[in-house]
């Protein structure tokens, strides 16, 4: 397709003569024509010429303030513009540079300095647009890596790469660590296909990712079908605990949600444990964020012996929890590496008008309550 060349100039033997001599050097040139400089700038907004040969003088708006308009305007800024004129003087020529002419033409036009210009105009014009696709690629291809970014670092850990390029490892106090864990997963995915085993793994893990973006908590990593998260790292978070279990409790409730619609019927099992972790970029080559400590362990304990849609937590997140949701207390278990531990099932919260006192727990033998 031709280039488009917007002529103005209220001489209408001016107009053919420019349109004559440049389709002698290209015939497909397309050409609009204008008589005042109004005219011009409601032109070039709409059509977006790719070149603008433009008289200093015009009735209605001259050239200048018509060029003035246009470099004002973000979808014309970038078009060149030639100015025609048969005033020379030097002034006069400063005066279309300052405003930003790519350049000028001095009357009567010489065919030769009229090619020139206007080849010279084309190809500025060509490789301006091909920068601006080049930056819009940029930006797309930016906001991929930037989404990508944002699945594999918490928002701070980022924030860090960005200002100094690294992010130091760091001892994070009074975190929950959730893992979640899909009960019977290797004996369901042998009768899946592959696409259809990342499709289940995909919605169930962008909605976890919704729902614990709503307290200020991060997902870490999946391993397979476990999914764990942290609340109060890396930005501190005095309501952990709290946001901990609306989180746990928001994707129990998912779950039911889910199987009610969804062929394919899950179960999850979620273990919560609080204490402080390590965190720390591990591998610089994949900004690989994880973490470490007893916390992570006991997380991934508490998760491994919990029933089928349970939150099984620790005793200190129950001496929190426990004025304000129904806890159940399990028989004490043995944790490998620990010993003997309480531990406790966390249901739906209280209702407002009967929450215990203080001192006051829930507390029965029964290993769940209905969900």
């Amino acid at each position: 397709m031709g280039k488009t060349i917007l002529i103005v100039d209220d001489t209408l033997a001016i107009v053919e003569y420019i349109k004559d001599v440049l389709s002698s050097v290209d015939p497909f040139f397309l050409f609009i024509t204008e008589r005042n400089g109004k005219n011009a700038y409601t032109s070039a907004v709409k059509e977006r010429p790719d070149i603008i040969i433009m008289d200093r003088e015009l009735p209605e708006m001259d050239g200048i303030d018509t060029l003035i308009r246009l470099k004002r305007r973000n979808e014309t800024k970038n078009i060149p513009v030639i100015i025609t004129t048969s005033d020379t003087l030097p002034d006069q020529i400063q005066l279309i540079i300052d405003n930003k002419a790519f350049n000028f033409l001095k009357k009567p036009i010489n065919k030769q300095e009229l090619t020139i210009k206007v080849n010279n105009a084309l190809l500025l014009s060509s490789a301006l647009k091909e920068l601006k696709v080049q930056k819009q690629r940029l930006s797309i291809e930016k906001q991929k890596a930037v989404t990508i970014l944002n699945a594999l670092l918490p928002a701070k850990i980022i924030h860090d790469i960005k200002k100094t390029g690294y992010s130091i490892p760091k001892r994070y106090q009074n975190v929950v660590v959730i893992f979640i864990d899909l009960v019977n997963f290797t004996k369901k995915t042998t009768t899946m296909s592959p696409h259809r085993l990342i499709k289940e793994l995909n919605e169930l893990y962008s909605s976890y990712d919704k729902i614990i973006s709503r307290y200020n908590s991060s997902r870490i990593k999946t391993v397979g079908d476990a999914y764990i998260a942290t609340c109060g790292l890396p930005a501190e978070n005095e309501n952990a605990i709290f946001d901990a279990a609306k989180i746990a409790l928001d994707i129990r409730n998912y779950i039911i949600n889910r199987n009610m619609s969804n062929p394919i019927k899950w179960k999850i099992r979620i273990g919560m444990y609080y204490g402080d972790v390590i965190g720390s970029l591990v591998c610089l080559s994949n900004f690989t964020f994880d973490i470490f400590g007893n916390t992570v362990n006991m997380a991934a304990r508490y998760q491994s012996i919990c029933d089928p849609m349970q939150i099984n937590i620790s005793k200190s997140m129950m001496e929190v929890l426990k004025t304000k949701y129904h806890i159940i207390e399990r028989s004490p278990r043995n944790v490998k590496g620990q010993g003997i531990m309480p531990m406790y099932y966390l249901h739906n919260p209280l209702p407002k008008a009967n929450i215990p006192k203080k001192e006051e727990i829930f507390v029965t033998n029964k290993l769940a309550l209905m969900y």
